[in-house]
């Protein structure tokens, strides 16, 4: 008998003095340099968690028993893990054939009939709900999933019985597969849809070999970190904690300010731990309150769908200043008809900000909008997509925070900077962030707004000195205001 075991898955400061005002600000290459300076630690010690359990961990089974002339041999298969390095981002040229990857796999599929189990296969489909009926049930409620509308039709109903099988915490059921490899992306694609499987870790199966090592069968176990009990009482939190966060949501069919305040909720209520328990999954956001990447972002996938909202999990790598290929997951949004990505990991300064040397080093805003509905492009300046699924590249900018913020500049446009300074002093912000179209845009507020000392021509008060942050990876500039 062969047991196979799934996946694990922020100086340069400058100061010019005078005797009447004062401008002193801190420019930094990225955030991660940033982060360097004020201690925080290396990112890559932080979230390869991901890669080692965010997928699933080795668990031992009950041996199905033999029959229908197959033979058994034992093999342990060992830990896999997948290739996060590919940027996974493909033309919208492509076809929607060469995104279905699940073609590969299509002489695997097949019909599970009565004379191809035995009896004790028959019973165990039986009691983890598997049946026509259930199946197709299930596969008209997945309409719409994003991985599960890039799968064959053999298999959506592959997709439909594991999710059945996890849902049921059933062990060793058969399935309508004889590849292995099948069986993994379609598990891959199964977590991509599903953010309140948060029970489930990962996977094992038995493949069940003819005496010529023909595989006839494969049988599937979900890994469950919690039983059944234990699974109700989480559930109970959950619904709690998200009821608490949907009652708040804004009404308006604009699905910006929903998404926005998903992002700003989560941020808000939730702090970055890598030692969090459960941080793999939604209970650390919503039991805990302390999470890392995968938590915040199937969370706030969560949250979304919940509003109609489409979201997907996105896993893939960062790059740091000392690490290359970090792990990390974020989200694909589809707002008001257009996708836009969305990493609300890294909008939260517990996970930004560490203990720094001075307040002055510390000063970002409790909220970074750098990433809330951003573009491929802007994305890929220090994200890389896997290649688990196929993503769309995302170019529009209507929806992006900054543009309906009216925070995005194209041009130097001095008068527009004084315009969006008077908004801040009139709402009573600390800040005024200007979020630049290109380094040629950044380049000349800079030089004008604090070289040449142009910004103290939109203070206000009694205002005498001011303070700036500046990223220049993101082309965002910080005038600390409050």
């Amino acid at each position: 008998m062969r047991v196979c075991f799934a996946k694990k898955k922020i100086a340069i400061l400058l100061s010019i003095l005078t005797m009447i005002c004062m401008l002193s600000g801190c420019a930094y290459s990225s955030v991660d340099e940033y982060l360097e300076i004020l201690g925080m630690k290396d990112a890559s010690t932080e979230d390869n968690t991901l890669a080692e359990n965010g997928i699933g961990q080795d668990i031992s089974g009950t041996e199905p028993s033999d029959s229908n002339n197959s033979s058994a041999a034992d093999e342990d298969s060992g830990t896999n893990s997948t290739d996060a390095t590919s940027s996974g981002v493909t033309s919208d040229e492509q076809t929607s054939d060469e995104s279905i990857a699940d073609k590969l796999f299509s002489d695997s599929y097949m019909h599970i009939s009565e004379s191809s189990l035995n009896e004790d296969m028959k019973q165990a489909r039986l009691d983890a709900g598997l049946t026509d009926n259930s199946i197709d049930l299930v596969k008209r409620e997945q309409k719409g999933l994003y991985a599960y509308e890039r799968l064959t039709e053999a298999g959506k109903t592959l997709y439909a019985e594991m999710l059945i099988i996890i849902q049921n915490m059933a062990v060793d059921v058969p399935v309508s597969t004889t590849s292995d490899e099948a069986l993994d992306l379609v598990f891959d694609y199964l977590l991509i849809d599903h953010p309140e499987l948060f029970y489930v870790d990962g996977y094992k199966y038995t493949n069940y070999l003819s005496l010529d090592d023909v595989i006839t069968n494969i049988t599937f176990s979900g890994s469950y970190i919690y039983n059944e009990n234990e699974v109700a009482i989480k559930q109970k939190q959950i619904d709690k904690a998200a009821n608490e966060c949907l009652s708040g949501a804004p009404g308006s069919s604009d699905e910006y300010y929903a998404i926005k305040y998903i992002y700003e909720y989560l941020i808000n209520n939730t702090e970055y731990d890598v030692e969090a328990e459960d941080n793999q999954n939604i209970c650390s956001v919503f039991i805990n309150k302390k999470s890392v990447c995968n938590g915040y972002s199937k969370a706030a996938q969560y949250l979304l769908n919940k509003l109609g909202i489409n979201c997907t999990l996105v896993t893939g790598t960062v790059d740091t200043k000392k690490s290359k290929g970090v792990s990390h997951a974020w989200n694909l949004v589809e707002c008001n008809g257009a996708y836009y990505y969305l990493d609300v990991t890294w909008g939260d300064s517990s996970y930004q900000v560490g203990n720094g040397e001075s307040a002055d080093a510390t000063r970002l805003p409790a909220v970074n909008y750098d990433y809330l509905n951003v573009t491929t492009d802007e994305l890929l300046k220090n994200h890389t997509i896997s290649d688990v699924i196929y993503m769309p590249v995302c170019n529009s900018l209507k929806d992006n925070y900054y543009v309906r913020e009216d925070e995005y500049f194209t041009s130097a446009e001095l008068a527009l900077v004084g315009e969006l300074f008077s908004r801040r002093y009139q709402d009573g912000s600390s800040n005024v962030i200007i979020k630049c179209a290109s380094k040629n845009v950044y380049d000349q507020l800079f030089d004008q707004l604090i070289t040449q000392r142009l910004v103290f021509n939109y203070l206000q008060g009694e205002n005498s000195s001011i303070s700036y942050t500046t990223f220049a990876d993101t082309n965002t500039i910080i005038f600390w205001i409050a």
